[in-house]
Parts: structure tokens; C-alpha cells; sequence
């Protein structure tokens, strides 16, 4: 049998973990949100580049525009990818209750804490590689609207 204080530190251990693990959920969500707002922004400057090289059809300069259309694309296209990455590690109730339905308190709440620990470091390295996706679409993001705007300038001086 446990001591009280055994009890009371694997009750702070299972809170740390289990915050932690709806910390990683969280977190998932905003990173889903951030992607599928580069994603769309993208998406929609890349339209309205397409759009814009029908304004000077007799310019030779207008197919400049397509290096920022394209990188338009491969904008939306990496908030795609990080958007995609859709594995998440969850703990399934039956399971747990099959094989822990005639164990301790103490053997249930380790061996929980122990499997979310696991789960929770897992979901992190997925939030990671969305991460690096949403890294990679903004900064395509960023210089297809300079190149843009360079472009434009250019087109529009000749």
C-alpha cells in the first residue's frame, strides 16, 4: 500500500502530464489554425497574381509575375503539408479499462501517466514537423510578396 505521500506526488505527476498533454492539443489546433490562414492568404494572392498579368498584356515584363505566383503555390502547398500532418496519439478508454480494470489505484494512475508521457512526447514531435511546414510557408509567403511588389513596380515603370 502507498504512502500518503507517495500518493500525493503521483497525483502531482499524473496533473503535470495530463496539462501537458492538453497543452500539445492546444497547441495542434493553433498550429492547424496558422496553417490553414497562410494556406488560404496564399491561395488567394496567388489568384489575384494570376489576375494581375491579364492587366498588361502587352508588357514583356509580365511573365516576371509568375516566380511569385509559383512561390505562391509552394506557399500554400507547405501550409498544405503542415495542415496534413494529422497523426495524434490518444489513449483509448477500452483498452485501459480491459487491462487495468483489476489493478491498484496506484498501478492504474502510473502506468497512465507513463503511457500519456509517451503519447504526449509523440504528439509534440508531430506539432513539430507542422511547425517546420508553417516556418516554410511563411517565409515562401513573405518572399513571393516581395518579389510582388518588385515585379509590379517593374512592370508598371516600363
Amino acid at each position: 500500500m502507498p504512502s500518503k505521500e507517495e500518493e500525493k506526488r503521483d497525483k502531482l505527476i499524473y496533473e503535470i502530464i495530463v496539462d501537458r498533454y492538453n497543452l500539445e492539443w492546444k497547441r495542434t489546433n493553433d498550429l492547424d489554425s496558422k496553417a490553414s490562414s497562410v494556406t488560404g492568404f496564399a491561395g488567394l494572392l496567388a489568384t489575384l497574381t494570376a489576375g494581375i498579368t491579364e492587366l498588361f498584356p502587352d508588357s514583356p515584363y509580365k511573365y516576371l509575375l509568375f516566380i511569385p505566383l509559383a512561390i505562391f503555390i509552394l506557399s500554400a502547398i507547405f501550409g498544405l503539408l503542415a495542415y496534413w500532418i494529422m497523426q495524434w496519439e490518444a489513449t483509448d478508454p477500452e483498452a485501459l479499462i480491459r487491462r487495468y480494470s483489476n489493478r491498484t489505484k496506484t498501478e492504474v494512475l502510473r502506468t497512465f501517466v507513463a503511457t500519456t508521457s509517451d503519447m504526449t512526447l509523440l504528439n509534440f514531435l508531430n506539432n513539430q514537423r507542422k511547425v517546420k511546414w508553417i516556418y516554410r510557408a511563411f517565409v515562401m509567403l513573405i518572399l513571393a510578396i516581395v518579389l510582388f511588389f518588385v515585379f509590379s513596380i517593374i512592370i508598371v515603370m516600363t
